[in-house]
């Protein structure tokens, strides 16, 4: 069995599938990246073994010579900030980079939604967003767009995914299903240690 135990610079074809993904989020997530000199690298930590995605971490410039430095040394397996994973040809973004994104204001309020505090606690026990949780909706939603969710203190609580478009929206019943929670911070408390 090959040795995936490495952390590397992306390649072209994983640049491009980051760079797609982040545009769907947002045009300004690139550019800023670029001009702070961010880079994304990728680690293949037995891949084939435990059927891992392969994660992405974003590295300051100041950070990127530091590790460069020591790949020589050491077996180096992540490093910087957790931004997310490749799944299926897509970049799927972390709680950590979503974050990251939000405080540098790369989130568009059209990707943004807040919930109540009974929604809040109801995600935080890993269940999906129903209408009735909803207190601001993009009102330019659409289906299968990615959210952030955010509670009433402008906390992200959430990642999402968008089951409906914001017209099919006013016309849901209270409990139907608006957004598939796909990663919340509950998670880090009810996952096996």
């Amino acid at each position: 069995m090959r040795d995936f135990n490495r952390l590397r610079l992306i390649n072209n074809i994983e640049k491009s599938v980051i760079s797609e993904s982040l545009l769907e989020i947002s045009s300004q997530i690139l550019p800023f990246l670029e001009k702070f000199s961010y880079k994304f690298y990728i680690s293949l930590n037995k891949l084939e073994e435990e059927n891992i995605y392969p994660m992405i971490y974003l590295i300051s410039d100041n950070q990127s010579d530091i590790l460069n430095n020591m790949i020589l040394i050491d077996n180096i397996i992540s490093a910087g900030l957790y931004f997310g994973f490749l799944k299926k040809g897509k970049l799927l973004l972390s709680l950590e980079g979503t974050e990251f994104l939000h405080e540098h204001e790369m989130i568009p309020k059209s990707k943004q939604m807040i919930v109540n505090n009974k929604g809040e606690k109801s995600i935080l026990y890993g269940n999906h967003i129903s209408k009735k949780m909803i207190l601001n909706m993009p009102t330019d939603l659409k289906k299968n767009d990615f959210i952030a969710v955010f509670n009433q203190n402008n906390e992200i609580i959430s990642i999402s995914r968008a089951r409906i478009d914001f017209s099919s929206f006013k016309k849901m019943e209270p409990n139907n299903i608006a957004a598939s929670n796909l990663l919340d911070k509950g998670y880090y408390l009810r996952r096996k240690q």
